[in-house]
């Protein structure tokens, strides 16, 4: 078993698969779908529905759970077994391969076993290694292809905030030393310490990160993610423009393309609504199938166009990820969140996972995400503490599938790995008990 492992970032809305020493992953949507003449869609095959109107989804996971392995097998062979669709990736002899996959974190320990189950007894791999996506975030390599943000841009600050950082490393608290610019000096192979946020589909984790291993009982999760700002916006654009309640493809389509977090604030984006609102081509099915943003200096439009002028809805509907109770969730926003989780961590730590925060997930597209999270979060911290995220440049939704990648090729993935052997010899529940499972470190 000398082949590069297969890495499968397993998400709720995508499915990110490839070889580990790929540049990119293929990327298929973990989902099928039935259009109004009750035509069913796989995988990819959605993207060529022409008709939107009235697409029901179903999808392989619920609450965040991997609850229908019934589907996810199929969505799996769609990806596993396509080439024609995936340049010519194809499996073949799975018992002489390794495989690297993403869980939900904090997965229910009968939904873990059910992944284990699949693998090793349906797909015949070779050998295994799962986690959270946080999980591997530690191995990955932030000089490259990610911005580095500071909530503090006084450079005196920035000094006492170093100065203060080479004090705790002197303690061994530290093994590495993250500066204005993101170069890293590193004495192993993974980061020591970290705070994870990962905001995906179904919702958003705050995920502390230490030597390597999720600190579980500091975990916090906010029921907030593309799924709900989607669904916001199908009532938002229903009550104000038109019914679009049955238009998911079309409304998702807006959210990604239009929509962005307030820079400052909400009152001061409101006070600039007219200058930032957007004209939204609706589709009519002859020119256009999904819409556009309608641009001035090109030719007109259509006589029958019909279109949509978004204003405020542009950052308040983001703006729910900070302040949840404008739609009517009694629930802590993301700042409050985080801060909630932090007090869960020894005291001499957190200085230092405010100071390296990871932001992933395809919700850190939004424009001005992650610079937002920053200011605000460095307002309710002490004055001499510095916030400092780290955010992928493009396509955060891939940055967990590349640490991954780059934590297959360490010493402690070889290690850490069960091998077909190894499960056949102490069964699915040691897997879970002793390997993989969340509880051991609670």
């Amino acid at each position: 078993m000398d082949d590069l492992p297969i890495v499968i970032d397993n998400g709720s809305y995508e499915i990110k698969f490839g070889v580990s020493n790929s540049r990119i992953p293929f990327r298929a949507i973990n989902a099928i779908a039935k259009d109004k003449y009750n035509t069913v869609y796989l995988s990819n095959q959605i993207k060529g529905i022409k008709d939107i109107s009235s697409v029901n989804f179903r999808r392989p996971y619920e609450l965040g759970q991997l609850t229908s392995w019934e589907l996810e097998s199929a969505i799996w062979d769609y990806c596993f077994y396509n080439p024609e669709e995936f340049d010519g990736f194809q499996l073949e002899d799975t018992s002489k391969k390794h495989l690297v996959i993403s869980e939900t974190c904090l997965s229910l320990p009968e939904f873990s076993r059910n992944i284990d189950h699949i693998i090793f007894e349906e797909y015949n791999y070779g050998s295994i290694y799962k986690s959270p996506v946080a999980g591997f975030i530690p191995f990955a390599d932030l000089t490259k292809d990610v911005i580095s943000i500071s909530g503090k841009a006084d450079d005196d600050d920035d000094d006492n905030n170093a100065k203060f950082q080479e004090q705790l490393v002197t303690n061994d608290l530290n093994t590495y030393i993250s500066s204005e610019e993101p170069s890293v000096t590193k004495t192993a192979e993974y980061k020591d310490f970290q705070l994870i946020i990962d905001s995906g589909f179904n919702c958003t984790w705050i995920i502390p990160v230490i030597k390597g291993i999720p600190y579980y009982k500091a975990i916090k999760k906010m029921d907030i993610g593309g799924r709900f700002l989607t669904g916001l916006l199908k009532e938002t654009l229903s009550f104000r423009h038109y019914n679009v309640t049955d238009e998911t493809i079309l409304v998702n389509n807006i959210k990604e393309k239009c929509l962005f977090v307030a820079p400052k604030s909400y009152a001061e984006s409101f006070k600039l609504k007219n200058k930032t609102a957007v004209e939204y081509v609706l589709p009519d099915f002859h020119t256009t199938f999904m819409g556009y943003i309608k641009d001035n200096s090109k030719t007109k439009l259509p006589d029958n166009a019909q279109l949509i002028t978004l204003k405020d809805e542009l950052f308040s509907v983001t703006e729910t990820i900070f302040h949840p109770e404008i739609s009517r969730i009694l629930k802590p926003g993301i700042i409050e969140t985080i801060i909630e989780s932090l007090s869960m961590l020894p005291e001499v730590i957190r200085p230092l996972m405010v100071n390296n925060i990871v932001c992933i997930g395809g919700n850190f597209n939004l424009p001005n995400f992650s610079k937002r999270l920053t200011s605000e979060l460095q307002r309710q911290l002490p004055t001499d503490w510095t916030t400092h995220v780290y955010i992928p440049k493009i396509d955060a939704e891939l940055f967990g599938w590349k640490a991954m990648a780059q934590f297959s090729d360490t010493d402690s993935y070889r290690k850490a790995r069960i091998t077909r052997e190894e499960y056949m010899e102490h069964g699915v529940e040691w897997c879970t008990k002793h390997r993989f499972g969340y509880q051991n470190w609670i």
